[in-house]
């Protein structure tokens, strides 16, 4: 059985996209960037409340596409609020790494069965308990430039495709973001947000769930020359887009985002061959 990222970029394919009853609130799911608050916020606009759990657990009361695709009409006709977030991308793909690959899963299993022992196998990297994280972090980073490099279908995963690519499931289809943020700038970039969830729905603050692990050494120090490298062949286009600087881990990103011109890029169906796209 093939696992792919999660995205078949065709004509109406919305993957990822979680709805408000009437289609008028859509959220792009963009995987390891406050994804569960974000989908918890998208469950309060209906019910008035956040789901009491993990929200990917949540199996009725939430709208996800491809299980309700008539929802998706106010946003092809541009009358929805459609919005999404994005990360650093060091430290997304850092923190995708300590709860996917260092954590064992809400089952009790490794997260894709055998991908742990895949990595010790074939990559050498050191998973045991008390090993140093930050070598086992670079051949993971190995094994998902090899992933994409090599088209290795079965190991592509959506935790760790380029942001790019899940904002690119909604913009080809001809669909425009109204509102994209950092979550770096969490307080000011969930204001817009909230200004369009009816105001008997709108919840006072917005916690954050699903916090993972915190890293056991700095950010900076998980990525040497070698793996910087491997995050620009691999993200280039999440730094050039959201304006990350792919040299400095701990760099705050500067400015706005420019959202014409993202919705633009992003909708070119002829991506730079540069850009690390899974396909």
């Amino acid at each position: 059985m093939e696992h792919s990222s999660g995205m078949d970029l065709a004509p109406q394919q919305y993957d990822g996209c979680w709805l408000a009853r009437d289609g008028r609130f859509v959220y792009r799911e963009v995987p390891k960037a406050a994804c569960s608050s974000l989908a918890q916020l998208v469950y309060h606009t209906d019910h008035g409340r956040f789901f009491d759990g993990d929200i990917h657990d949540a199996a009725q009361g939430v709208v996800k596409w491809p299980f309700a695709p008539d929802l998706m009409g106010p946003a092809r006709a541009g009358q929805a609020f459609v919005f999404s977030a994005v990360r650093n991308p060091f430290a997304r793909i850092l923190s995708t790494f300590q709860e996917k690959i260092c954590t064992l899963q809400r089952d009790g299993q490794p997260y894709r069965g055998t991908l742990p022992q895949m990595l010790w196998e074939r990559y050498g990297a050191d998973l045991r308990e008390g090993a140093d994280p930050v070598p086992a972090f670079r051949r993971f980073l190995l094994f998902v430039r090899d992933a994409h490099v090599f088209r290795q279908r079965f190991w592509f995963d959506r935790h760790w495709t380029p942001q790019a690519q899940h904002l690119r499931a909604v913009t080809l289809n001809g669909v425009a973001f109204s509102h994209l943020f950092r979550i770096e700038d969490w307080d000011s970039g969930i204001v817009p947000v909230l200004e369009h969830i009816p105001q008997a729905h709108r919840p006072d603050m917005v916690p954050r769930f699903n916090s993972g692990p915190k890293p056991a050494a700095p950010l900076a120090e998980y990525f040497d020359d070698l793996s910087l490298h491997l995050m620009q062949e691999l993200y280039r286009w999440d730094f050039e887009l959201f304006g990350y600087d792919r040299f400095d881990p701990d760099a705050r990103a500067p400015g706005a985002l420019d959202l014409a011109v993202i919705n633009q890029r992003l909708a070119d169906p002829h991506a730079p061959h540069w850009a690390g796209l899974g396909s």
